[in-house]
């Protein structure tokens, strides 16, 4: 899937929040969106959704505006995960999981072989199979993320949304998490909070600062000193760590 964001602003009465973006994500991509807190990375994913009605601009996925796509279509193409979610239904993991499913089958038909087959799949690639049955009251903050992923990928959509992903998590299962966003063969949005997650595992990084897009491209041209210190107010040093990555120190 190619997604094209064109000129897009977006806000609340009084307040622009996302302002003027346009950027350009090629089929199979993985691109990063960094920045501070309050930068526009959340609500600019959420109008890449379509979860928002756009002040000015527009959304294309594949050369079609998403305006047109009716909300179970673009489930289908299309998959969001929340930096945070929950539900008040005492589902178990495997269900919730299987909501994943819901915009490939009419109201009328429940879930086949070949769903459960891409449920147990999805619930695998997150590190979920023993959990299958556990209640959602009963999970802890990172079970519960990687299962919202779970259920992402179980909608076997060309392109995938993620909002802060790798919070709640150990450290471990950040690492599996942006190893699997960094090789699927879907395109991939993904806000992030730690520069040397987005370094290491995306293709490239759009930077956002006060609604903006202030640079956009590889990790080496966006994490720089001079606009490190523009952005987050922070002295930064930029180097290699022993196994070669991109590192970012602070003084």
């Amino acid at each position: 899937m190619r997604i094209a964001v064109e000129h897009l602003t977006w806000g609340v009465p009084g307040k622009t929040i996302v302002q003027d973006v346009s950027l350009q994500v090629s089929d199979g991509e993985t691109v990063g969106l960094i920045g501070p807190n309050g930068s526009g990375k959340s609500s600019l994913l959420r109008c890449i959704a379509g979860l928002r009605t756009l002040t000015a601009g527009a959304v294309r996925y594949d050369g079609v505006d998403i305006a047109a796509w009716p909300a179970r279509e673009r489930a289908r193409k299309l998959a969001f995960v929340e930096q945070t979610a929950d539900t008040d239904s005492d589902l178990r993991v495997a269900d919730v999981v299987m909501l994943g499913r819901t915009a490939h089958r009419s109201r009328w038909r429940g879930p086949d072989a070949a769903d459960h087959e891409i449920v147990a799949e999805a619930l695998g690639r997150l590190d979920l199979g023993g959990l299958a049955d556990r209640p959602w009251k009963q999970l802890s903050g990172g079970e519960r993320q990687r299962t919202h992923l779970a259920r992402a990928l179980a909608q076997r959509t060309s392109g995938l949304l993620l909002d802060e992903p790798t919070n709640h998590l150990d450290v471990r299962h950040q690492l599996d998490l942006m190893e699997l966003a960094g090789r699927t063969p879907q395109t991939v949005v993904v806000a992030l909070h730690d520069l040397a997650l987005a370094a290491r595992y995306c293709d490239r990084l759009v930077l956002m600062h006060r609604g903006t897009v202030v640079a956009d491209g590889p990790a080496e041209e966006v994490l720089t000193a001079p606009l490190l210190r523009e952005v987050f107010d922070v002295d930064a040093e930029i180097g290699r760590d022993s196994l070669g990555h991109l590192a970012v120190g602070y003084r």
